[in-house]
């Protein structure tokens, strides 16, 4: 069957194998790094400024990123991804056993993860249709997309409970060795050669045809003001406000932390499985308009948990939310999008939503500068975004009417 057939595929068992490695190990990683900053630190302000400078140079060097896997063979690429974090993380190690390791060399760090992530995630992406058959591609991107989330689900749960059982050193120095056996992994591979694309394009020309493309369609452009709000308003809250919910609200241990993020995750599995087995057809931007505004309100119920298993219940719901927008964001835009564009207006719909990103970091990053709380914070973010959701409703009859 398509199943056992796929994972007889030596070269998609690679990829397949050093993904679940990577996630894992990044997972933890990346874990320790939030609770040292927020906990050993006792940064909590400053873990804005990492968020941002790990955002930035992915956001900037997605386009190059893009190029370069259309050039070179994927999986050097991935391999020299997974190779510069391991000696990153190495100097996390040494830096850790000097004392030296601040807020800035975290900083530092963070912005080449993200510089790094530039190039990864178009190389992978890109790497699948090379290596798996035609016939087998939606089944091989469905397995790729859960043993993402599953990294995300169980990644957490075990970073904190290896910050229960070893230091920050032996963390790190475990994260770096995952990494170490992914880049064995990969050199398993057999990639085919590359075929250079015979005409070169201009990389400024198609991004204009896209922007003029995508505000000229009345569903992308509705969908583009919906994300623009949803990532301004969304993600710098959740994102810097769970870490300070647990160390403000809760009991402030770094397992809860892993509950929480394992939590959101585990339910944008169970979002996706559920669009999966019965996708929506009809009201899709709708759909998206208000499942985003029940997001808000989450968002802002968040802000005021005191107890562990609401928290992780209100969390598994946030990711509930994010799978049950992001799913029928793609079929839209497969649907709205003609075949020789949809890479560039995919492509523009990720970098506009990732762009706001760091300017959510440094709103709130900006407001605990100043000392407003976080349970000020997340309650007005979420209940502005659900107003937002509610005026795009309301304000573009596209929204409304369109399937």
């Amino acid at each position: 069957m398509p199943l056992p057939s796929l994972f007889r595929n030596r070269n998609f068992l690679m990829l397949w194998l050093a993904t679940i490695i990577g996630n894992f190990t990044l997972a933890v990683a990346m874990l320790a790094e939030t609770w040292y900053v927020v906990k050993t630190l006792g940064a909590k302000e400053q873990l804005g400024y990492v968020m941002i400078a790990a955002s930035v140079p992915r956001i900037l060097l997605m386009a190059v990123g893009g190029v370069m896997a259309d050039r070179i063979k994927r999986s050097h690429i991935l391999m020299m991804s997974m190779g510069v974090r391991v000696i990153l993380l190495l100097a996390v190690v040494a830096l850790l056993n000097f004392q030296m390791l601040g807020i800035v060399a975290i900083t530092v760090f963070a912005f080449l993860y993200g510089a790094l992530d530039a190039f990864f995630w178009p190389a992978q992406g890109a790497l699948v249709p090379s290596i798996v058959p035609e016939q087998e591609l939606t089944r091989a991107n469905s397995i790729m997309l859960t043993t993402n989330q599953i990294g995300l689900v169980f990644g957490p749960v075990l970073g904190s409970a290896m910050l229960v059982w070893f230091d920050y050193q032996e963390v790190f120095a475990i994260s770096a060795g995952g990494l170490l056996l992914g880049v064995l992994t990969m050199l398993a591979m057999m990639e085919p050669p590359v075929t250079p694309q015979s005409k070169q394009s201009n990389l400024l020309v198609e991004l204009r045809e896209g922007i003029t493309y995508t505000l000229n369609t009345p569903e992308l452009r509705a969908m583009m003001i919906i994300y623009a709000f949803a990532n301004l308003l969304f993600m710098g809250p959740l994102s810097l406000g769970i870490p300070l919910v647990v160390t403000e609200h809760l009991d402030g241990l770094p397992e809860t932390l892993g509950y929480l993020q394992s939590a959101g995750a585990a339910g944008m599995v169970a979002g996706g499985l559920l669009l999966t087995m019965w996708p929506p057809r009809k009201k899709r931007l709708l759909m998206i308009a208000l499942v985003i505004t029940v997001e808000g309100v989450l968002l802002a119920l968040q802000g005021h948990t005191y107890w562990v298993w609401a928290a992780v219940g209100v969390q598994f719901l946030l990711g509930l939310g994010i799978a049950s927008n992001n799913v029928p964001m793609m079929s839209v835009i497969q649907q709205y999008t003609d075949r020789e564009k949809i890479g560039r207006v995919m492509s523009l719909n990720t970098m506009a939503a990732m762009g706001l990103s760091p300017l959510s970091y440094a709103m709130v990053t900006g407001l605990l500068a100043i000392h407003v709380s976080i349970g000020w914070i997340m309650p007005v973010f979420g209940l502005v975004m659900s107003a937002a959701m509610l005026w795009c409703i309301a304000a573009m009859p596209v929204v409304r009417q369109s399937d």
